[in-house]
């Protein structure tokens, strides 16, 4: 038995098939372990495929591989307070202000290229506090615009979204509502998340003057008053909302952060998966041949041993129970086409015995063996009279008669062929002595002759 191997990944790692782009599971709590490749089990013996008929199988299965596949590993920051905003709203300021983290800023629009985590360590009331600043969104943003769209995964796990709105923006309550229609836009989920709204550098003398306005309009767009004014630059009422957003996010309940529903199930055996789950594709560019794609079937012929015939007819007999055989012959399968299953290939003929063995093994059969195999010479036919023993001879041979009499061979009759035996030698000496025999002794008709 092989070690398990184990990979490290952060907390709020999300784990998909990369073929299907299924997901698999998430990882959000540390200790927390996830399956994705499970090692193959090993082949049964002859043992296995006993029966009551059949007491010693000439059967038995390789073992079966374990699972290769690629992954596509998602990493979604786990944080309790998501930053939303427009470029250069004042994201990292407050970020920075409210945490030990030093995120790079500066007087420009997408200063922040990369997620950026805090934890929040102002007073006692807002300490503990996760938050996450990402990248800043522009109109668009849902279809690709701007570095926002590469981020947004990573606030879908936050409980409260906190949206910066820039004082200084030409239109603060334009971006604020084209920031939500790109949420909604992108994911409806993450747009029905709780908001808090900020009010952003009210420091500055012109955002000052227009503070009760901008805050009066903002609760209007928002439809809630979870609006607050702060200078971020300055850390102007920064501990009071970190203080709040603390409060707040505890009374979120913690049913609205569920964790996705998994679409594919990466523990199981190949041999798990459905025996109807196959698919058989064809390529009208070539005819003739087909290739047969199913977890099942694929395992079943990379476990199957091809040099025995017995498992060669199991691997027939699978074909036909799964329905592969009848479902060939449906997309027009003929006998003699070329059927692909994974590696291996073969010739179809359903119905027929041994008909899957490989061509590469049967070549390999033929020159371990070195010998060709004539075949059997056939007997000629040959009368009976020359040594044959067909039926078509029964008028020759010895047989009864109407009266259950013996019918004998004609002896007058003295039919020689090339290759008879001809007696001679000591029977035709034994001949001579008769012939003395009688020359030596010339009876009469009427003398008697005593013969004992």
């Amino acid at each position: 038995h092989g070690k398990d191997m184990y990979i490290d990944v952060p907390p709020g790692t999300l784990v998909r098939d990369l073929k299907t782009q299924k997901l698999a599971g998430e990882l959000r709590e540390h200790g927390q372990e996830l399956l994705v490749a499970r090692g193959g089990r090993g082949g049964r013996g002859n043992k296995a495929f006993m029966t009551d008929r059949n007491t010693a199988p000439k059967l038995a299965e390789r073992g079966e591989p374990g699972a290769q596949r690629w992954l596509n590993v998602e990493l979604r920051l786990l944080a309790d307070v998501g930053f939303l905003g427009v470029p250069n709203a004042g994201k990292s300021t407050l970020l920075a202000a409210a945490s030990a983290a030093r995120p790079k800023i500066a007087n420009y629009p997408f200063t922040t290229i990369v997620p950026n985590l805090g934890v929040c360590d102002l007073g006692d009331e807002g300490a503990g506090l996760v938050m996450c600043d990402i990248p800043g969104l522009i109109e668009g943003a849902s279809s690709g615009a701007g570095l926002g769209p590469a981020f947004l995964r990573h606030v879908q796990r936050c409980k409260v979204l906190l949206h910066v709105v820039d004082g200084t923006s030409e239109d603060p309550i334009g971006d604020f509502e084209a920031i939500n229609k790109e949420l909604a836009q992108y994911d409806e989920l993450l747009s029905s998340k709780p908001q808090v709204v900020v009010l952003n550098k009210i420091d500055v003398s012109e955002v000052q003057e227009k503070q009760d306005e901008l805050m009066a309009k903002l609760k209007e767009a928002a439809g809630h008053s979870r609006v607050l004014a702060i200078s971020a630059a300055t850390t102007e009422r920064v501990k009071e909302l970190m203080g709040r957003l603390k409060k707040f996010v505890d009374a979120q309940p913690k049913e609205l952060d569920l964790p996705p529903a998994t679409e594919i199930d990466l523990s199981l055996h190949a041999l798990d998966n459905d025996s109807d789950d196959f698919e058989i594709v064809t390529d009208p560019a070539y005819p003739g041949q087909f290739r047969i794609k199913g977890a099942y079937i694929e395992q079943v012929a990379i476990m199957t041993h091809w040099e025995y015939p017995e498992a060669v007819d199991r691997f027939g007999r699978i074909l036909d129970a799964i329905g592969i055989s009848d479902a060939m012959q449906q997309v027009g399968a003929q006998d003699g086409d070329l059927v692909m299953v994974g590696e291996y290939d073969f010739e179809f003929a359903p119905g027929m015995t041994n008909v899957y063995i490989p061509p590469e093994l049967l070549e390999k059969d033929a020159s371990m063996d070195g010998v060709d195999v004539d075949e059997p010479e056939q007997t000629e036919w040959r009368p009976f009279l020359s040594g044959g023993y067909l039926d078509e001879d029964e008028e020759e041979l010895l047989g009864f008669g109407d009266e259950d009499d013996w019918d004998l061979l004609d002896s007058t009759e003295t039919n020689m062929f090339q290759g008879d035996e001809v007696f001679d030698g000591q029977f035709d000496e034994e001949f001579d002595e008769f012939d003395e025999f009688d020359e030596q002794f010339d009876f009469d008709k009427e003398e008697e002759v005593w013969t004992s």
